[in-house]
């Protein structure tokens, strides 16, 4: 008996496609600075589609700020988020690289409230691939102090930290990524050095 085709059928192509245009066109709205052109309604007039299309697609707007990060995340994660320790530092390069090409996108990501919901929608996700990445550094530490170490390392890891080297100190991508480098490692090895010591011990 030959296997069942597995193919998309043509409903289903078309279905990717139209919640691909509404993506797109929510980017394209958001680039542009016209935060008024970024509402389901507006989105659907911008697409051609009824806005009972947009939201079926998407029924509120914290799911669509959800598929728009997971739209953008492969330009500035290529390689994918962090999971392993060695994957902290050899991401920083690639990652900055991105972030310079992409200026505009990751300084809305950061500075709006609308970025700020993007990035809220996968915010579990990532600090989950953090905690993991850094396990073999922080597995001795109390609970809390693991998370705090995780949380600083993911802060080197980011567009916030992208953002301030690059208005306060005019820094490219390249740069960042050996300062972040440097600091990771350096935390990573204190991180191990503690063998479950406190981090204020």
């Amino acid at each position: 008996m030959a296997p069942a085709d597995s193919s998309p059928t043509l409903r289903e192509r078309q279905k990717a496609q139209t919640r691909e245009l509404i993506v797109e066109a929510l980017l394209a709205a958001l680039s542009e600075g016209e935060l008024e052109k970024a509402t389901h309604e507006a989105l659907a007039r911008r697409i051609g589609v009824s806005r009972q299309t947009v939201y079926r697609h998407f029924p509120d707007r914290q799911s669509l700020m959800a598929a728009l990060w997971e739209h953008l995340n492969p330009r500035f994660t290529a390689r994918g988020l962090p999971t392993t320790e060695a994957d902290l530092t050899q991401l920083l390069g690639p990652m900055y690289a991105a972030f310079d090409r992409d200026a505009d996108i990751i300084t809305f990501a950061q500075s709006t409230p609308q970025g700020r919901a993007m990035r809220l929608a996968v915010r579990e996700k990532r600090s989950a691939a953090f905690l993991q990445a850094t396990i073999p550094a922080t597995h001795d530490l109390p609970k809390w102090d693991a998370v705090l170490a995780a949380a600083v390392i993911q802060l080197l890891h980011g567009g916030q930290a992208w953002i301030e080297m690059r208005q306060q100190w005019g820094l490219s991508g390249e740069d960042m990524a050996r300062a972040c480098g440097w600091a990771i490692r350096t935390l990573l090895a204190d991180l191990h050095a503690r063998r479950g010591r406190p981090l204020d011990d």
